[in-house]
């Protein structure tokens, strides 16, 4: 939208007023309405772009809109800070200012609901002013210092910081309010609104607002751990106690510590790749505000869902604060009504260890034994988890930037921690010869080789149970429910993606490497038939 600034001489002079000659064209310009006064824009969140490309390209840069902060660090001054592009058009003609430019930026803490009351201001976050800051074409994680001359600046991207620390600090000026503003009555985040006013003097010339999202990441994971600590690990020594086995087992036997432990490691891989983006500017996701809040929603549907589900066995997993959160927070209130208890119920049914004899030669049958209990935990745990996952897809609403490649980092990283972890949650595979261990971990189905029992076809294996060795059987399974809650997902307009799977075979980094193990093993078995090798394990050739 455009309007006429300067017009011809004939159109300006009265009608009884005589036209000696026609304007020069030179005299006829068009300013676009945007431009003819100072202006100053917050730029919307846009995917797959970063502040330098803003700098290089107006239009193409994003702010992610969402900030990271971890309270476990208890250092006084934080260096981390939630960075927001506007765009400045200082304006044209009459309309040009003299004075200097300068910015101020204002905060507000927002309510979880209208019921909470309204936005409070926070202390200290109130018309303050911020550096006129470029960012950096030559590197996006630095800003450059725009001095701004008397008669204002050019157009182009600025950025605004918002330190953590100030909002930190003016949290705990506002008491209460602010001691509580990331407890599990607030998901662990809140909103705010952030207002940017250009000034010129004391007059406001123009102001844009928008809402940000912080996160407190040191609560992530916390529920989890939770689980772990208050629930695994006393379920642990009770069956010891029960059985008189101690010191025969310890929390690593439990059939619920490899899901737990590798779940946290997985979890954790994803989150350096979003606290990359958000504070380095990477573009390991397309939108890493979806997927904190997919974690955070599936992390508090699971274990709260977990803690109900046990609570007459162990009713102290929650505090009394926590409990009362839980069954009054209006922010809560979505979680509440979708916990799954009965299933969490069923999958804690499959808890119990398979303790060894003390009669039988260093337990293997019985540790062997306690293998498939874990098998049969983890895929019960992890069909639970993904009813959840489906859940929590709904409560984050769409992803800005796709889904496709967020979930292919998902599952990458879940068979990276699968990889990292398998010594510390399989501790049963210490006892067995380096052949055994090897074939436990890196068979594919149907390969009884190592028993003397030849090789089965796949369907008939299949048939009897047989899911493969620890690696395959884990990245199948994994990438079967992975599709599944995709397929599900994008049929209720959640996710997208093309083709028939989210997650094809191709993007498993366990595949290859199952056929590689694949290949030793023919040529072993080659070269023992000749004479020529003695059996040697693989793993560690196969692990570098």
């Amino acid at each position: 939208m455009s309007r006429f600034v300067a017009v011809s001489a004939a159109a300006a002079l009265s009608p009884a007023e005589p036209c000696s000659k026609p304007e020069p064209k030179k005299f006829r310009q068009v300013i676009p309405l945007e431009d003819a006064r100072p202006r100053l824009r917050v730029i919307p969140f846009r995917s797959g772009a970063r502040p330098g490309h803003e700098a290089l390209a107006p239009g193409e840069g994003c702010s992610l809109h969402i900030g990271l902060f971890d309270s476990r660090d208890a250092r006084e001054e934080d260096s981390g800070a939630l960075w927001l592009l506007y765009a400045l058009h200082p304006g044209l003609g009459r309309h040009r200012v003299q004075e200097s430019l300068r910015v101020r930026l204002s905060v507000w803490l927002l309510p979880d609901c209208p019921e909470d009351g309204g936005p409070l201001a926070l202390p200290g976050l109130l018309c303050h002013e911020v550096p006129l800051c470029q960012p950096s074409c030559a590197n996006e994680a630095q800003l450059v210092r725009a001095e701004a001359p008397p008669a204002g600046v050019s157009h182009g991207c600025y950025v605004a910081a918002l330190p953590y620390a100030a909002v930190r600090e003016g949290l705990a000026r506002l008491g209460a309010a602010g001691a509580e503003a990331f407890s599990l009555a607030h998901l662990f985040h809140r909103r705010f609104r952030v207002l940017l006013e250009l000034c010129a003097g004391d007059k406001v010339l123009s102001c844009d607002s928008t809402e940000v999202e912080l996160y407190d990441l040191g609560r992530f994971g916390s529920l989890y751990q939770r689980v772990l600590d208050g629930l695994v690990r006393p379920d642990t020594d009770a069956q010891a106690a029960r059985r008189g086995a101690w010191g025969l087992f310890s929390m690593a036997h439990h059939p619920w510590y490899p899901v737990l432990t590798i779940g946290m490691d997985k979890a954790r891989l994803y989150l350096e790749a979003i606290e990359s983006d958000v504070s380095r500017h990477t573009t390991h996701l397309p939108d890493p505000r979806w997927l904190v809040r997919v974690g955070l929603y599936l992390e508090l549907l699971t274990v709260l869902g977990i803690l109900e589900a046990v609570r007459d066995e162990y009713p102290d997993l929650l505090s009394a604060e926590e409990r009362h959160q839980l069954e009054t927070a209006p922010a809560l209130a979505p979680i509440r009504e979708r916990l799954d208890v009965a299933a969490w119920r069923e999958v804690w049914e499959l808890r119990h260890i398979a303790v060894p004899s003390r009669q039988q030669w260093w337990g293997r049958v019985v540790e062997a034994g306690n293998l498939l209990r874990k098998q049969r935990a983890t895929l019960a745990f992890l069909e639970a988890h993904h009813e959840d996952l489906e859940r929590a897809l709904e409560l984050a609403g769409p992803a800005l930037g796709g889904t496709h490649a967020t979930w292919l980092r998902v599952f990458q990283d879940a068979e990276r921690a699968v990889l990292r972890n398998v010594d510390a949650v399989f501790p049963e595979l210490r006892i067995l010869p380096a052949q055994w261990r090897e074939w436990v971990l890196w068979r594919e189905c149907g390969d009884f080789v190592a028993l003397g029992l030849g090789r089965l076809p796949g369907w008939l294996s299949r048939c009897v149970g047989d899911r493969g060795g620890l690696f395959a059987s884990a990245s199948r399974e994994y990438r079967r429910s992975m599709n599944a809650v995709a397929h599900r997902a994008r049929e209720r307009g959640w996710m997208d993606y093309v083709g028939g799977e989210c997650v094809p075979r191709e993007a498993s980094l366990i595949e290859p490497r199952l056929g590689f193990e694949r290949m030793l093993r023919v040529q072993r078995a080659e070269s023992e038939a000749a004479g020529c090798l003695p059996g040697a394990g693989l793993l560690g050739l196969v692990s570098k």
